[in-house]
């Protein structure tokens, strides 16, 4: 049914109307013979199709092929605005092509089954899907049905053999589920993270399933609870032993018929290991044909399916692409591997997709009969239904012409619909619209998705989107929910790393050891220090270890045990910290001081701008925009400095603190380190405002003199409300009418004359600084109370983590990396940082790939040249882009999803790290190459930095990892020189951690660690490791129990380790429990517990002794034989027996802490 919300009855019936001819002319005509749907422009044919499948002609079931990935997004995410979300059936196309060395993404592989799932189950009658994945053979109906795990509370079920089973369909162990194709086990439990939005959490007694959860990725905690689960396979390859088995025996069967020498054993013994291992990558998906029976997605479907076939021409001129390129991608694996299927094994022939069972209809714009390129069925259409429509012709964002086409619409019976993408862009499209006077009330925008506009006379139907009429990006629609996006700080130690103890100095850290102490079980870290010396440190403890790294990747001397030298580098330290935490307070201080601007509050303009926000803000995100908005409402002048990562969202943060100053009568100066970034910047910034009366101008090299003498005038009369611009910004001669607020990129990529300037201009005007530069979260909640900072380490939802691959210049994988980002509709950086053979790098592309469409751009072109090609390349009038490295910063292409970097050795960890940055912004995933040249030996620090940054992949822990020396290196920019010596000296974050006490002590706040207590109970107090396996995440669990402030605090770790690790053994509720009585301790003044035989003494700290009124009250209430002595130190002496220590400490400190309350 379609949606009545979007249509009245006049649109809807005309719609409907015309799909009933369609439905006619597919019925009346002989089931063989092609029927023809012509003259469909813009968003009609979804339109159409949706008017169909919603009609009364329309049984059975429909599949929809385009000619490629992002055409079949679009159509599908038409048809769910016009028929309601979860009406279509969409199959994504996989992101590698056949014969790829690279397998496809388990998400992308799970998004697929799950709508294969839906076909076979009978729920999806409407399918999409592109030519390529129809024509991709997969796993046959009767293997799919074996590779569904279906699970049932009840059930008996072996997690060994469950296991099992995840890997063979292509699941992978993780020490924790953070992406569609993880799984963990932990004793009795096990996480999967299933394709969907939520993981699932299997928890088991013995062999029999208790209980079947969700939970979140984020916070690990169950979000439902269920009796039932289904789990999907994440690979197009189920690995079980007879599949095995059978690939094995064809593998040989094949070597023998092709004569293959005998060196080819190597080969088939890599081969045998993948399969017996089960490893799904590195294109293992090529052999599926010889694992069993295949099929295609057309075999999933019933006799009588119709099949829409969209856009012929294009879909002829991609099927033959395809075989063109195919073959050539299968011979440059056969270089390296020595048998591989036949390609029509693996790929169905164009010839074979017509299938006689099918009623096949095309779907066409414009059509020429007898047209060769629109050949696409072997049989020509002998019916043909022709429709007059055209696409959206209202452009330029003018409301006053589109106010009158609303009206003119209504006055001759013919519906308007008018959609936007976000319900912020609709209400203010529509206050646009009634200041031109009055609106039909059913033809105001409301909030639909539409790919494209259209005109439909004989349906009475208008439709106009509203990025067509603005003429802008339009964000994509279809979004999976894959990761967590969250950036976690990675908490646990490798054995061998250096480490820092508070008390003894830079030691090695050799591991976890579990120790037994008159008869009690504890988890010790062993520290090795210099002379062979060996500190044992108590899990407890722990918060008083920190790693020890620095950005030189120095192997410091380890401290010798009793020596006083390293008192003296900690006192050294201390010292300077409080000299530069002082300066930097007092500047802080001087700053606040002064007068400001006080900007008002939010309008409804402000809002309405908000709204229309393409994407959804991240946390961090929407953290730093409040805090820039408050700093700018303050009488003081705001300097806040917001660190992100690249592509994490900063640039809206300074869009919306410009209109902010601009909607309050201020102007607004952008300043960027780069021509191209100030280009970007005018554009993003100018697209942005479009709605609203902002002019945004920018001042860069790419404009003539005469152009830059105007805009610097109107600047002066304050006619420009944002100026954005290079350098060029702080010469003498911009003058600005009203200057408000200064935006500043990347400031330290600014030479020290430049910076001086920018100084003064801080001093006049409120100033926010990006840096993408990363900054540690430890730096910045030191740094919080001497500095405004934001910090923005929260990726966007679904951005996934960039394939990384070190590997020498190859032909065979340029070819490949290009071919799969063209094929998805995608584009590609080619990285080559030397001008003389630019050229002859794109003619190389050209020569191997003459179909793909490449330019190329370096610093040194006219002006008015590179800017031609930049904005061509973002248009997408070209695949391929050879640049030097001016695309290193900020530079924002969503559609450029790979990245070739030739002679990535010659760049520094830095710089390869900022170009990466430049791919992997959409919700696809990335691919980056570092390239190097054959046969040449790299200097270690160029593989050591090539290493760094194949290894920091994840957007989880191996990213923090490879990140340190870039963070140390940005935390020594922002401090100076010889704070960076301090950091060499003691570690990296132990300068965190007393920087962070400095501030807090000057701040008035005395010391931020609470009073150090000691327990000492002959209690086993750990996590065993058949509760908690992985190193990473228990030496995580317990920092945070170390690190745990208050006695709820302890309850609610206890109800998290119960959900995602099962019933707590008694060593954890013991852990726990001495944890809570550390901090009871620490709040009565009670510095250490110690268990005796004859009970447990209470040690109080000095100046802590309580007072006559609470000893007597322990006296009268207390146990018998509670005894207090006072000689050197007040202890307390509590009779207990030692299976009640626990316990009987616990009731006591209660006691203590409700009559110190009472004082």
């Amino acid at each position: 049914m379609l949606q009545e919300s979007l249509l009245g009855s006049t649109a809807g019936e005309g719609l409907l109307a015309a799909a009933a001819r369609v439905a006619e002319a597919i019925e009346r005509g002989p089931e063989h013979d092609p029927v023809l749907i012509r003259g469909l422009h813009g968003g009609a044919a979804g339109a159409l199709l949706a008017g169909w499948a919603a009609g009364p002609g329309a049984g059975g079931t429909a599949l929809l092929v385009t000619a490629d990935r992002k055409d079949a997004e679009q159509l599908a995410d038409d048809l769910e605005v016009w028929l309601g979300a979860g009406s279509a059936v969409y199959l994504p196309q996989q992101d590698v092509l056949a014969f790829d060395r690279n397998s496809p993404e388990p998400a992308m592989v799970g998004d697929f089954f799950v709508g294969l799932e839906r076909i076979r189950a009978g729920s999806g009658r409407i399918i999409v899907t592109s030519l390529p994945a129809l024509r991709q053979r997969i796993m046959a109906p009767h293997t799919f049905e074996r590779a569904l795990l279906r699970l049932k509370t009840g059930k008996i079920q072996d997690p060994d053999e469950l296991c099992a089973a995840l890997v063979q369909r292509g699941y992978r162990p993780a020490g924790l589920v953070a992406k569609v194709g993880d799984f963990a086990r932990r004793g009795g439990m096990i996480d999967v993270f299933t394709p969907g939005e939520h993981p699932l959490r299997i928890e088991f007694f013995d062999d029999e399933i208790v209980s079947i959860r969700h939970f979140s990725v984020t916070t690990q905690r169950t979000t439902a609870r269920g009796t039932e689960a289904l789990i999907l396979p994440v690979s197009h390859l189920l690995l079980d032993d007879d599949a095995v088995l059978g690939c094995l025996a064809r593998v040989e069967e094949r070597l023998l018929e092709s004569g293959a020498p005998p060196d080819d054993d190597d080969f088939l013994h890599d081969l045998q290991a993948r399969l017996e291992d089960r490893l799904v990558d590195d294109g293992l998906e090529s052999y599926l044909p010889w694992l069993g029976p295949t099929a295609t997605v057309a075999d999933y479907l019933p006799v009588g399916t119709h099949v829409f076939w969209v856009d012929p021409v294009r879909l002829k001129e991609h099927s033959e692409l395809l075989d063109q390129e195919l073959p050539r991608l299968r011979e440059g694996r056969l270089e390296h591997e020595a048998i591989l299927p036949d390609l029509e094994e693996l790929v169905e022939p164009a010839a074979r997709l017509e299938h006689a069972g099918f009623r096949h209809t095309l779907v066409a714009g414009g059509w020429i009969v007898g047209d060769e390129a629109a050949a696409w069925l072997a049989e020509a259409p002998r019916q043909d239904v022709a429709f007059q429509t055209s696409g959206q012709d209202l452009r330029g964002g003018g409301a006053e012409a589109l106010a009158e086409r609303l009206r003119e619409n209504a006055a001759e019976g013919r519906a308007s619909l008018v959609v936007c993408d976000n319900k912020g862009q609709a209400e203010r499209l529509i206050e646009l619209l009634l200041d031109e006077g009055e609106v039909p009330a059913e033809a105001l925008p409301r909030v639909g998705t539409l790919s494209a506009g259209f005109d439909w006379p004989e349906a009475r139907l208008t439709v106009i989107t509203d990025h067509e009429f603005f003429q802008r990006y339009r964000r994509p629609v279809r979004v999976r929910h894959r990761s967590s996006g969250l950036v976690k700080e990675r908490a646990s130690l490798r054995p061998g790393e250096y480490v820092v103890h508070l008390e003894y100095g830079i030691g090695r850290f050799r591991g976890m050891k579990v120790i037994t102490v008159e008869g009690a079980d504890r988890e010790c870290l062993e520290l090795e220090y210099g002379d062979g010396g060996k500190v044992f440190v108590p899990v407890e403890n722990i918060d008083q270890i920190e790693r020890y790294s620095t950005d030189q990747g120095a192997n410091p001397p380890l401290a010798r045990l009793g020596s006083g030298s390293w008192l003296k580098v900690k006192g050294r330290a201390r010292k300077a910290i409080r000299a530069m935490a002082a300066e930097l307070m007092e500047i802080y201080a001087v700053r606040k001081a002064q007068p400001g601007f006080a900007f008002p509050a939010d309008t409804h303009l402000q809002r309405a701008l908000e709204d229309s926000f393409l994407y959804e803000e991240t946390p961090d995100q929407l953290t730093a925009i409040t805090e820039t908005k408050r700093d700018m409402e303050d009488t003081q002048p705001m300097d806040r400095l917001v660190c992100g990562d690249v592509g994490f969202g900063k640039t809206e943060v300074a869009i919306r603190a410009a209109f902010k100053a601009v909607t309050s009568g201020k102007q607004v100066a952008v300043l960027c380190p780069t021509t191209l970034l100030a280009q970007q910047h005018g554009e993003t910034f100018g697209e942005r405002f479009r709605d609203y009366p902002v002019r945004v101008e920018v001042l860069s090299r790419f404009r003539t003199p005469a152009e830059q003498k105007e805009i610097l005038q109107r600047c002066a009369d304050g006619k420009v409300d944002v100026l954005v611009g290079t350098h060029r910004l702080l010469s003498r001669d911009v003058k600005f009418k009203d200057l408000g607020l200064l935006v500043i990129d990347e400031e330290q990529r600014f030479g020290v004359r430049h910076k001086e300037r920018i100084k003064e201009l801080k001093r006049q005007v409120d100033v926010i600084t990006l840096s993408a530069t990363p900054i540690p979260r430890t730096l910045y909640l030191a740094l919080m109370g001497a500095r405004d900072m934001s910090l923005i380490n929260t990726p966007p939802r679904d951005r996934l983590p960039i394939h990384t691959e070190i590997c020498t210049f190859s032909r065979q994988v340029l070819v490949e990396a290009i071919l799969r980002e063209v094929h998805r509709g995608g584009q590609v950086f080619f990285v080559h940082n030397r001008v003389q053979t630019i050229e002859g790098v794109a003619q190389l592309i050209r020569e191997h790939l003459p179909h793909v469409r490449v330019a190329w751009a370096h610093g040194q072109m006219q002006e008015e040249k590179l800017e031609r090609i930049m904005l061509d390349f973002l248009d997408h009038k070209f695949d391929v882009l050879v640049a030097t490295a001016i695309i290193e910063s900020g530079l924002d292409m969503p559609r450029v999803n790979t990245i070739i970097i030739d002679r990535a050795d010659r760049f520094g960890l830095a710089q390869l790290y900022q170009l990466r940055g430049r791919v992997g912004r959409s919700n696809h995933r990335a691919f980056a190459y570092l390239m190097t040249p054959p046969g040449e030996r790299l200097t270690p620090d160029a593989r050591r930095r090539l290493a760094a940054l194949e290894e920091f992949q994840a957007l989880g822990s191996g990213y923090h990892i490879a990140m340190r020396d870039l963070e140390i290196r940005g935390a020594g920019n922002l401090l100076g020189e010889e704070q960076h010596g301090h950091m060499e000296a003691i570690g990296f974050d132990l300068y965190c951690r007393l920087l962070e006490e400095t501030v807090a002590e000057l701040q008035g706040g005395g010391g931020v660690a609470p009073l150090d207590v000691k327990v000492e109970m002959r209690v086993s107090a750990y996590l065993p490791d058949d509760y908690v396996g992985d190193p990473q995440q228990k030496m995580d669990l317990y920092r945070r129990v170390a690190r745990m402030r208050n006695p709820e605090g302890c309850a609610r770790l206890a109800e998290e380790f119960k959900d995602r690790y099962g019933l707590l053994p008694a060593p954890v509720e013991n852990l726990l429990t001495v944890q809570r009585l550390r901090i009871l301790a620490g709040q009565a003044g009670i510095q250490e517990i110690k268990a005796t035989r004859q009970g447990l003494d209470f040690f109080f700290a000095g100046g802590q002794e309580p007072a006559p009124p609470i000893i007597q009250g322990l006296m009268a209430k207390g146990p018998r034989g509670l005894k207090f002595k006072a000689i050197d130190q007040f202890i307390m002496k509590m009779p207990a027996a030692r299976e009640e220590h626990l316990a009987a400490a616990a009731v006591m400190l209660e006691r203590v802490l409700a009559l110190r309350d009472k004082e």
